[in-house]
């Protein structure tokens, strides 16, 4: 085998662990997401980060220089094909749950300003009743 070869292998087997890892976190923050736990899925965002600057970064490599992926052997590359869908699967849910947490909370949020602008139609913020005997006040701070 080749130097060239040794070394497109080695890139892959590194891409392949690294594919593998971080979709094994969106796996766990998807779980997580569709029990209702998302609390729980801070302590895995500096591993999670750590991983997607390397997953970009040998992305990167892999587009400045192709030559050294398409080197490895065509198993290899179809193994890390397929690791590479789990992943973008994964992803993609996350990406699907996310925006569903997001539209029911916006839904959330806009129904409590619809009832809260239906209890004070006048727009003030205060429970107490307006009083016609009230008069605005006025400061003029360069008195």
């Amino acid at each position: 085998m080749s130097d060239a070869a040794i070394d497109a292998e080695t890139r892959v087997r590194e891409l392949m662990i690294i594919t593998r890892d971080l979709s094994a976190i969106f796996a766990k923050e998807n779980e997580l997401l569709e029990t209702r736990r998302p609390r729980e899925i801070a302590p895995l965002q500096t591993e999670k980060a750590r991983l997607a600057a390397a997953y970009a970064q040998a992305i990167r490599d892999a587009a400045k220089n192709r030559a050294a992926f398409s080197a490895a052997e065509p198993g290899l590359l179809s193994e890390l094909r397929d690791i590479t869908a789990g992943f973008e699967e994964r992803a993609a849910r996350q990406r699907a749950l996310l925006d569903g947490a997001r539209q029911a909370s916006e839904g959330v949020v806009k129904a409590i300003a619809e009832e809260a602008a239906a209890q004070n139609p006048d727009g003030a913020y205060s429970s107490y009743p307006k009083s016609a005997d009230a008069a605005p006040v006025s400061i003029n701070e360069n008195a």
